[in-house]
């Protein structure tokens, strides 16, 4: 027997204490005259005698009781044989179920190859094994099978449209060792093709497993690759009835492909591109859909676009790609400067440059002077943009909120505070995000890109463009603290944290306040080669078009326009990519989808519809077999032997169990606790 805290014995010590106290308290007798004193004497010899006994037997409980409580607080543990016990061999299959798998090689696919090397590998095991099957791309764990049960379980699988992670393998076997019986053996097999998508997922662990054995089993194509896919396309631009899309094609195989791509979207004629390869090449072809009268129309909003790589090769799931092209309704932006002197003159030149940039003339400008803006000014304008904050209480108060009603767009420069009051109205009438209170004096630069998440749309492909301008690195020489509206958000940050772009959704619209001047008084922002797609970001005029297009893995949300805004709703009925039905979440601007299962589209079931596209995760069928040494590499960091772990030695001294035996030592102290106090009551009788 051991103690875990041997320190508290030394409570035993103790039991010095009783023992004094029974030396010392001695029974004192007082002399009292009594005849018959020979009677007496033969009572007293006899009750001092079974008094004595009685006290040594008392003295002897209260020692052992603090002994008792000593043992008890220094937890006494028995060292005892662990009875036999049966141990298990467990062979962990990890099976590559990912859509590369359904590659076709020959008369067989490598998914049924590689569930013939699985059940190779199941009927050499023991006769006792303990089997767990998981799917790498399913994510799919089934464990405690016999070796019919997972031979069973491996005919099931058949590929998924996700990518390959033997990250949550390598989880799942970390979980299976703290899980195991002292004694138990786990060994691990991998199965898969290995292609570079899966080899990145195994860079990314970063705790490797501890098995007793690990192997792996690789799966390729014995034939030269031949596989093409499409694995890309971006909405360009959509004008004069027509619509521009980029569509990247990539050649996986070993040799000179010549295929063909076909775009089509439901009832419009499809159009088609021939394009030619090398070897592990990629192209990226410009197609054009013509879109009719019909996208001009007020009820359509999202277009489903299709594009399909003809004729098709060993591998179908990636010769489809699916893009959602969400176009506006209206057919030009309107733009209304309101200026006080030539303050405005460099954002005017900024918008005459994006104009002549769009062939289509989507983008008009007018400029009005302060003290002559109208009611017919207001109405015409989509974006009023404000040279400078109001002055006086002329400003149209009503006008403004009717502008912002039909989901226009107020923008205001801070090149002076202007009236304070006027600014505060403003801000209590939602028609100004926030208020310049103190000028903050110093050199401050905006931070690269915009704050994530915002729920105003603005333009988003300007934003990321400003990036190629060096956009952190443009000075300002200061920036105006302001009080916020209650629901203004921060569009973009300077580095220091202040806010550069305020923004806020009001009246059906967005009212934008920008914490710098609209010239060069203020800072080199005007003045730099970022000033034009600043000032497209502000209009949003990239935003003509947008596109729904996600990978399987990620979770779709839609941002969308101001004018598909779904009016005091919060969720909308969808139907998924395999034809069920759910619901999607609403929150402001935003639609969040249920997470895709696979592939295909997902659409709203109200109208006006929209499409999104779920495609495969990006590298997901590049079929080119890595080396391997590679494939060893990636064998190393995701997995460790017991043998240089150091917990096969913790598993062989298991043997010998600790039992605590603590409950025993704590029940007789509670017996003498109750034995003590009866035989002390007897004894004073």
């Amino acid at each position: 027997m051991s103690f875990l805290g041997w320190t508290f014995l030394f409570g035993a010590v103790a039991v010095v204490g009783p023992i004094v106290a029974h030396m010392l308290a001695k029974p004192r007798f007082r002399r009292v005259p009594f005849t018959m004193v020979q009677f007496l004497q033969a009572g007293k010899r006899q009750s001092h005698s079974r008094r004595k006994i009685r006290d040594v037997l008392v003295l002897l409980l209260r020692c052992a009781i603090i002994a008792l409580i000593a043992v008890l607080f220094a937890r006494p543990v028995l060292q005892v044989k662990a009875a036999p016990q049966r141990h298990k061999s467990i062979h962990y299959l990890g099976l590559d179920d990912s859509a590369s798998m359904a590659y076709e090689d020959g008369r067989s696919t490598l998914l049924e190859r590689m569930v013939e090397k699985a059940v190779e590998a199941v009927r050499r095991a023991p006769d006792d094994a303990v089997f767990g099957v998981f799917g790498l791309a399913s994510g799919r764990l089934t464990e405690g099978l016999n070796r019919s049960q997972a031979i069973a379980e491996i005919k099931r699988l058949a590929p998924v449209p996700r990518q390959a992670r033997p990250g949550d393998f390598v989880q799942a076997l970390r979980q299976a060792n703290q899980a195991a019986s002292p004694g138990d053996t786990i060994l691990a097999t991998v199965v898969s093709d290995f292609t570079p998508a899966v080899l990145r997922e195994f860079e990314r662990v970063r705790e490797p497993a501890v098995v007793a054995a690990i192997s792996c089993e690789t799966v390729a194509a014995t034939e030269p690759v031949d596989n093409a896919a499409v694995v890309d396309a971006r909405a360009i631009d959509a004008a004069g009835g027509k619509l521009d899309v980029d569509v990247m094609v990539a050649n996986y195989g070993g040799t000179e492909q010549r295929r063909k791509v076909t775009m089509k979207s439901r009832d419009r004629p499809p159009v088609s591109h021939d394009v030619t390869m090398l070897p592990n090449e990629r192209r990226v072809v410009r197609m054009q859909l013509d879109l009719g009268p019909g996208m001009q129309g007020p009820a359509e909003g999202c277009l489903p676009v299709d594009l399909n790589l003809e004729p098709a090769d060993s591998l179908a799931v990636d010769d489809a790609y699916r893009l959602g092209v969400c176009i506006p309704r209206t057919a030009s932006t309107k733009v209304l400067v309101v200026y006080q002197a030539d303050e405005a003159f460099l954002f005017e030149t900024a918008i005459e440059a994006l104009a002549g940039q769009d062939p289509s003339g989507t983008l008009a400008l007018r400029k009005v002077a302060t003290d002559r803006l109208g009611a017919e000014d207001l109405a015409w304008a989509d974006v009023v943009v404000f040279s400078s904050l109001p002055a006086d209480f002329s400003c149209p108060t009503a006008l403004l909120k009717s502008c912002l009603t039909r989901g226009g767009r107020l923008v205001f420069f801070a090149t002076q505070v202007g009236n304070v009051q006027v600014c505060e109205h403003l801000l209590r009438e939602d028609l100004l995000a926030a208020s310049p209170q103190k000028w903050i004096q110093g050199i401050v630069y905006p931070t690269p890109q915009p704050v994530a998440g915002g729920e105003i749309s603005l333009g988003e492909q300007a934003a990321k463009a400003l990036a190629n301008y060096r956009f952190d690195k443009i000075a300002l020489k200061g920036h105006w603290q302001c009080r916020l509206a209650s629901q203004t958000e921060c569009l973009w940050r300077l580095a220091g944290g202040a806010g550069f772009v305020y923004g806020l959704s009001s009246h059906g619209g967005s009212t934008i306040l920008v914490n710098t001047s609209i010239d060069g008084s203020l800072g080199l922002l005007a003045k730099s080669g970022a000033w034009v797609p600043f000032c497209r970001f502000l209009v949003g005029e990239s935003d003509r078009i947008r596109q729904f297009c996600f990978r399987v893995d990620e979770r779709p949300v839609l941002n969308l326009p101001e004018i598909m805004q779904a009016a005091r709703r919060t969720s909308v009925p969808v139907e998924n990519c395999d034809g069920t039905r759910s619901q999607a979440v609403l929150e402001d601007t935003r639609m969040i989808l249920p997470p895709a299962r696979t592939t295909g589209w997902m659409k709203t079931l109200n109208e006006p519809a929209v499409w999104a596209a779920v495609n495969l995760a990006e590298g997901e069928t590049d079929m080119r077999t890595p080396s391997v040494e590679a494939i060893a590499d990636a064998m190393k960091r995701a997995f460790a032997t017991e043998a240089g772990s150091g917990q096969a030695v913790a598993r062989a001294n298991a043997a010998v169990q600790s039992k605590p035996v603590w409950k025993a030592f704590a029940w007789a102290t509670i017996l003498l606790l109750l034995i003590e106090p009866a035989i002390t009551n007897r004894l004073r009788r």
